[in-house]
């Protein structure tokens, strides 16, 4: 089988697999840029290379380091500033604080499976030759903290290996990975990285590379035109979230440069909430004429102590009506998974045992939150009474609930219209803000398109017209003019554009939804001699049916590959694969928790070990083995 290399001078080449690897040739050597992959070796036996002398990496990603074997006397050098993410990765795998309660994302994508032996580090300026060429190391963070570009000069020319910090004229590979706080947690930081990719990419062009040759991407020979094209499609991208983020209620500092931006939706006042609510943390609680109580999320003790202050005290006789003397709790809402919002509803359940009820998208996560790697994930199990999907009503009191599936600021979120008193309440979770909607986290699945995310979700508050929207972070209520609905969703419709003009792919989805591609469960117990499953679950952004072929790659010592499986997603739909797994019946302690990476071709881009899961392996054979 031929392979795809191309020749950029007399000593330079790149493979093209799934991702660009460069190729410095001396005679029959070689040093290399992001090996990755199998397919590279048919490129050097074409090549007539024999030995490999160097390694280069220019960022941690597992995707551009994964499957080629590196021979014990090759030297590997990667970015000094990443070097425990190739040494010490296990670190990162078993340290909790990377497992829950998610809001830094530094780092936390694509990390190797298993570290690597390093005998060379890079830091900024740092130069040293190697067969016909110069290399000179440039520090250009943006699509990871410690990125590095590889400047070789060769052949009288200058040639920049930029990893993912460019994909092509005016493209990026995703977003996901500049999500990055500045003066907030990350969670906060939508494009966060973009003022560090900009002074990166600017950086680049001033060395005045013949070409830019990305880790993904197309090898472009006009660098400076591609760098400007990027950086003005990035700032029109971020005009268009600013232009409706509800995080200019929260953080208006972040935005002063915004304001008074045309095509920009003003804030709106808040309003005052019905008296027969009450609302502490991140709970909504509705008081019925009758002295029941329906609690809307549990994100801390604080919320029962409360509750239990309410039961106790003269607070309801005083407010609202003499003849409600106690307090009782009768139902209660999840209204999404994130632990500001879940992580005390274990305790919750214990002191007030009433029916739960939350969304079956929500029920997913919060029943079983080991089995997801999401943002702000707490390890608090939730107990479900109810399952409601769209449209499901029922009677409260003297309140008539009605649940919906709301896709707001984040995929797995409930939203409850209630209705009584006089008035329409919808209760959106954290969805809105008098500024516009959050979906400020890309990991959360802020979907874009016709009937998804905030699009379907504007389009049902659009059909309920309720007088009050409630956000759980939030004291006073509000609502949205017809105007600023119609602005929300044309801002949307024009993000979805320009975003996919963003990203090489059909459709801005791919490019940002870290989570179009998932493992479930994503961390499972397996029993040693037993059988494991796993699911690859892949969403279809395309209007268009998709084929996706997965193969989970175990680890060596199993001594055992499983074979490639293949399925034909329809258009916008979700689709999946099932492995059945083979446990070994004895393995060694040290491999207790083991990192499953998946690799991945889809619509036939292969895109390398593009997500992963997690075993945790029990059962007498490890223990015995241990002895």
């Amino acid at each position: 089988m031929r392979s795809y290399f191309s020749q950029l001078s007399p000593h330079l080449y790149v493979h093209h697999g799934h991702v660009n690897t460069g190729i410095l040739r001396d005679e029959d050597r070689a040093l290399l840029i992001d090996p990755s992959g199998e397919i590279p070796h048919t490129t050097l036996v074409e090549l007539g290379i024999t030995g490999i002398d160097q390694i280069l990496f220019t960022h941690h990603h597992r995707d551009n380091t994964a499957g080629f074997p590196r021979e014990n006397k090759t030297r590997v050098g990667v970015p000094a500033k990443e070097a425990p993410w190739f040494r010490e990765v296990e670190t990162f795998w078993n340290d909790p604080q990377y497992r829950w309660h998610l809001y830094n994302y530094h780092p936390h994508n694509l990390m190797l499976a298993n570290g690597i032996f390093v005998t060379d580090t890079y830091t900024e300026g740092e130069r040293f030759e190697w067969g016909p060429a110069a290399l000179t190391v440039l520090e250009t963070p943006g699509h990871t903290d410690g990125s590095v570009t590889y400047l070789i000069d060769v052949d009288g020319e200058r040639f920049a290996f930029s990893g993912d910090l460019i994909y092509d004229e005016g493209q990026l590979w995703d977003i996901y990975s500049l999500q990055k706080g500045q003066q907030t947690s990350d969670y906060h930081g939508f494009l966060g990285a973009r003022d560090e990719l900009t002074e990166s990419l600017e950086k680049v062009r001033r060395v005045s590379p013949t070409a830019l040759i990305p880790t993904h991407g197309v090898v472009m020979s006009n660098p400076e035109r591609a760098i400007d094209a990027l950086l003005q499609q990035l700032a029109h991208c971020y005009d268009k979230y600013v232009a409706i983020s509800a995080l200019r209620h929260y953080f208006p500092k972040l935005f002063v440069e915004f304001e008074e931006r045309a095509g920009h939706m003003p804030i709106r006042e808040g309003k005052s909430p019905p008296e027969f609510l009450r609302h502490f943390g991140t709970t909504w609680l509705i008081i019925s004429e009758s002295g029941e109580a329906f609690v809307m999320d549990c994100g801390s003790p604080n919320v029962i102590k409360h509750i239990q202050q309410l039961q106790a005290g003269g607070d309801l006789r005083h407010s609202l009506q003499a003849s409600i003397t106690t307090l009782e709790v009768t139902q209660f809402w999840v209204t999404h998974y994130h632990d500001d919002h879940v992580d005390a509803i274990p305790e919750f359940q214990t002191t007030f045992p009433c029916e739960t009820i939350t969304d079956s998208v929500v029920a997913r996560v919060i029943t079983n939150p080991i089995g997801f790697r999401l943002p702000c994930i707490s390890p608090s199990v939730t107990r479900v009474d109810r399952i409601t999907h769209d449209g499901d009503s029922w009677e409260w009191n003297e309140f008539t609930m009605t649940a919906y599936h709301f896709p707001g600021q984040t995929y797995y979120h409930g939203g409850l219209l209630v209705e009584g008193r006089g008035v329409r309440m919808f209760f959106a979770g954290d969805s809105f803000t008098m500024a516009g909607i959050d979906d400020y986290c890309s990991g959360n699945r802020n979907l874009l398109g016709k009937n998804v995310g905030y699009e379907k979700c504007l389009r049902l508050i659009q059909e309920l017209k309720p007088t009050h929207i409630f956000n759980c972070h939030v004291d006073l209520a509000f609502d949205f003019t017809d105007a600023e609905m119609q602005c929300m969703l044309d801002t949307l419709a024009e993000r979805e554009k320009c975003y996919t003009e963003l990203f090489p792919w059909d459709h801005a989805n791919y490019g940002m939804d870290e989570h179009w591609v998932r493992c479930y469960p994503y961390e499972q117990e397996v029993v040693l001699g037993e059988t494991g499953h796993l699911r690859v679950e892949i969403t279809n952004h395309s209007s268009e049916p998709r084929t996706a072929i997965a193969q989970p790659i175990l680890p060596s010592s199993w001594n055992m590959e499983l074979s490639p499986q293949e399925t034909t997603i329809p258009a916008l739909s979700d689709g999946h694969i099932d492995f059945s797994l083979p446990i070994p019946s004895r393995l060694d302690a040290s491999g207790k928790r083991i990192v499953v990476p998946v690799d991945i071709t889809y619509d036939g881009r292969s895109l390398g070990q593009f997500r992963e899961a997690i075993f945790v392996l029990t059962g007498a054979g490890l223990t015995q083995f241990r002895q």
